[in-house]
């Protein structure tokens, strides 16, 4: 446990200080001033702290101890100021749990509230505080402190949008890609994406066009749509790194005017950016997980139609020989036979187009099966059919039971002697359903449990009901055969 908890506060630790650090190594021009323009590391403590919670409060304080070692500020800023990040991630993640936020980003919603609830309120907060742990060091005057923390506050904002959103995601674990073409067409959006902001914001000087930055826009819409919302988030934190590092260098076209003016519009751009990226590819990934729901879908349709079409046969043909059976000792019970054989399979085709029945039509099915069975044997073979208001009113596949009711009589008329049982009951919810029949001496059901019919009704089961039905075969003590069916309760 102790190790997991130090693995994970290093890497915490280890990320603050990448995404911080890397920029000023990558690129030519490092920032001019001590205020940051974006501080990413914000936002990998709020994923950190919305993954893992507290436990990783020291993996975010430390970065912030070694750099304070090697500089003039005083332990009071280097220690309180990290404290306040630290105490914003832990009031945004109070505040998203009870908003119902879920941290994979499965939903337009979620992306919304990190960005209102988890990220604009406590992280401005925090660049305030920042801002007056300056002044608390005695680094500042105190009439500096609204211009201060405005800065802090949309830096720790900014950084938060960018970075927050690519540790959730990675620590969900969702897929990085969807595959095929997709994947490289995502890959060549980033590329794009990378090239396209490099060359708006290194331009050097000021003074050119704020909407210059904004050609980078149409490279994130199509990283979002073409891979998803990780390729979203992951080229949105690239282009957001290299914009700041410029623009905090005196370059691009938010370096005109003001400090406060152009770290303002870099926050607008980077706002905009990432929302709308994040908001696309959410879009993307719904239509996604949509159009692999359809195709599951459909596969399962197939199976089930499949499945059906080995079970109708087999109901025919046993009905067909009861009245074969009948022709030559009793044309009129032939005939009888036929006129039911031909109102059941009426029944029979009318339940099939729908995919739920309720179980008493099935049960009258099973009934009309029975009494043709009935004819070919006369009085040898007793069957009884039984079933309560509720269970007759719950819903379960069309002919799910036909194969067990046939291979009941099949084993259980022995020498034109036999019984022939079927109850069902609702018990805490869930469907009960029992097919008796008495056996031979030595019958055993482990011998044909797994023929292709009753095979077809426990992959039916498995296909069309909820998880925890099934179908179990075991000889009673009294030497019954029993069939128990099982189907778990659903708000079909």
């Amino acid at each position: 446990m102790l190790g997991r908890l130090a693995v994970e506060n290093l890497i915490v630790g280890l990320a603050i200080v990448l995404v911080s650090v890397l920029p000023r190594w990558l690129l030519p021009s490092g920032g001019t001033s001590d205020i940051p323009v974006l501080w990413p590391g914000a936002g990998v403590a709020l994923g950190a702290v919305l993954v893992w919670g507290w436990r990783v409060l020291p993996g975010i304080m430390l970065p912030f101890a070694a750099s304070g070692t090697g500089s003039d500020f005083p332990w009071t800023y280097w220690l309180l100021s990290p404290a306040g990040i630290c105490a914003a991630s832990v009031l945004a993640r109070g505040g998203l749990s009870l908003a119902g936020f879920d941290r994979r980003l499965a939903d337009v919603k979620d992306i919304l509230l990190l960005a209102g609830v988890g990220i604009a309120g406590p992280m401005a907060l925090a660049g305030f505080w920042t801002a007056n742990c300056l002044v608390l060091s005695g680094k500042m005057t105190v009439s500096a402190l609204p211009e201060v923390g405005a800065f802090f506050a949309a830096a720790y904002v900014g950084g938060a949008l960018v970075a927050a959103p690519v540790v959730l995601l990675l620590a969900s674990r969702r897929p990085a890609w969807p595959g095929g073409r997709q994947t490289g067409a995502s890959l060549a959006a980033l590329g794009l994406l990378g090239a396209v902001s490099w060359v708006v914001f290194s331009k050097a000087g000021s003074g050119s066009a704020g909407s210059a930055a904004y050609l980078a826009f149409p490279f994130v819409v199509w990283a979002a749509l073409s891979g998803g919302l990780l390729a979203a988030s992951v080229g949105v934190l690239g282009a957001a790194l290299i914009a700041a590092t410029f623009t905090g260098a005196g370059h691009g076209p938010f370096a005109s005017g003001s400090a406060l003016d152009g770290i303002f519009q870099l926050q607008a751009f980077l706002g905009i950016m990432s929302t709308s990226g994040l908001l696309i590819g959410a879009g993307a990934d719904a239509q996604r997980r949509e159009r692999l729901l359809q195709a599951e879908a459909s596969t399962r349709k197939a199976e089930l139609e499949r499945l059906k079409a080995q079970v109708n046969p087999h109901f025919l043909f046993n009905c067909l020989t009861a009245i074969h059976s009948l022709v030559r000792t009793d044309g009129k019970a032939a005939e009888e036979g036929l006129t039911s054989l031909s109102a059941l399979l009426r029944k029979s085709l009318d339940v099939a187009k729908h995919p739920l029945i309720p179980l008493g039509e099935e049960l009258e099915i099973i009934r009309d099966a029975l009494r043709l069975q009935k004819m070919r044997y006369e009085e040898g073979v007793e069957w009884s059919v039984a079933a309560n208001d509720e269970a007759e009113k719950f819903r379960v596949p069309p002919m799910l039971l036909q194969p067990l009711v046939e291979n009941a009589m099949k084993h259980g008329v022995s020498d034109g002697f036999g019984r022939v049982e079927v109850t069902a009951v609702v018990d805490g919810g869930d469907l009960l359903v029992k097919v008796r029949n008495t056996a031979p001496e030595g019958c055993d059901p482990a011998n044909w449990s797994e023929s292709v019919g009753l095979a077809s009704v426990r992959a039916r089961i498995e296909e069309a009901c909820p998880t925890g039905s099934g179908v179990e075969f075991s000889k009673t003590p009294d030497g019954w055969i029993q069939a128990l069916v099982r189907i778990s309760k659903t708000d079909f």
